[in-house]
């Protein structure tokens, strides 16, 4: 028998005694020992229920942890939060080695802030890099356009300042690609370098994704105008089947089947 086991059952003799020893007192007629009584036999039959129901509501409590951490587990979510700031895109892009997806509305800013770290990455590893957004022919347009009061086009103009970005940088990884396949004249050290592919998605994304190799982040989208960092997100690993990864990864696989691969000419 363990320690704490013997701890406990030593509490409940003990409480036993001292209620047998409460209805003894009580018994014996005298006011002063029949109050003893009371005393003995309220304490001890409080002690056998305080240990008895604590004992079971800890059991429960650590049945319920022990169920939700697997849960949890199984969805692969490795962190959640409300501040956007609190994610390290720099590092998860840096880090990167195979595959690289992006799917969002447009997203100047973050494009901006984080096209450094991506494009680093994608020059010089066999990185895949699929960015995945909103059509502006998409009949979404006109209707965002009017819901965060833009004027009319401004928001084609985004999409197409965001766009371009992408065609630079794709300009970047041909001109290398062609430069280390001429040996001899290839300036590069590093010969290795990835693909990039831009996608143009006529429905409206509901959450952004950016899938860095085995790890997802999922940002959920705001409803209302107010741009704020405080927004929920949270990221998953691949942990296999079951997990959301695999769920998110279906979805972006999906969205890009059913977009419009932007086809990029070369720079002369």
């Amino acid at each position: 028998m363990k320690e704490e086991n013997r701890f406990s059952l030593r509490h409940i003799v003990v409480a036993l005694i001292c209620a047998i020893v409460g209805i003894l007192c009580m018994w014996r007629g005298n006011p002063l020992i029949s109050n003893v009584g009371s005393v003995l036999l309220v304490s001890g039959i409080y002690t056998i229920i305080d240990n008895m129901y604590l004992k079971k509501t800890l059991i429960e409590l650590v049945i319920q942890k022990v169920s939700l951490d697997k849960e949890i587990d199984d969805t692969g979510l490795i962190k959640i939060d409300s501040t956007l700031t609190n994610i390290n895109y720099k590092e998860q892009f840096e880090n990167a080695k195979t595959s690289i997806d992006i799917v969002h509305n447009y997203a100047r800013t973050w494009t901006t802030n984080n096209f450094d770290f991506i494009k680093q990455t994608v020059l010089n590893t066999e990185c895949q890099l699929r960015v995945v957004l909103l059509n502006p022919k998409s009949p979404f347009v006109p209707a965002l356009e009017k819901h965060y009061n833009y004027s009319e086009g401004h928001l084609v103009e985004l999409i197409n300042e965001v766009s371009d970005k992408w065609k630079s940088l794709y300009d970047e990884v041909e001109e290398k690609r062609q430069k280390c396949s001429k040996r001899s004249n290839s300036s590069y050290k590093n010969k290795k370098c990835g693909t990039v592919e831009l996608y143009y998605f006529n429905g409206q994304p509901t959450n952004s994704l950016y899938r860095i190799d085995n790890k997802m982040i999922v940002v959920s989208c705001k409803s209302s105008k107010e741009k704020s960092v405080f927004l929920p997100y949270s990221i998953y690993q691949n942990n296999g089947e079951k997990g959301l990864y695999k769920v998110y990864l279906e979805e972006i696989e999906t969205i890009i089947k059913e977009a419009e691969k932007v086809e990029f000419k070369e720079a002369d």
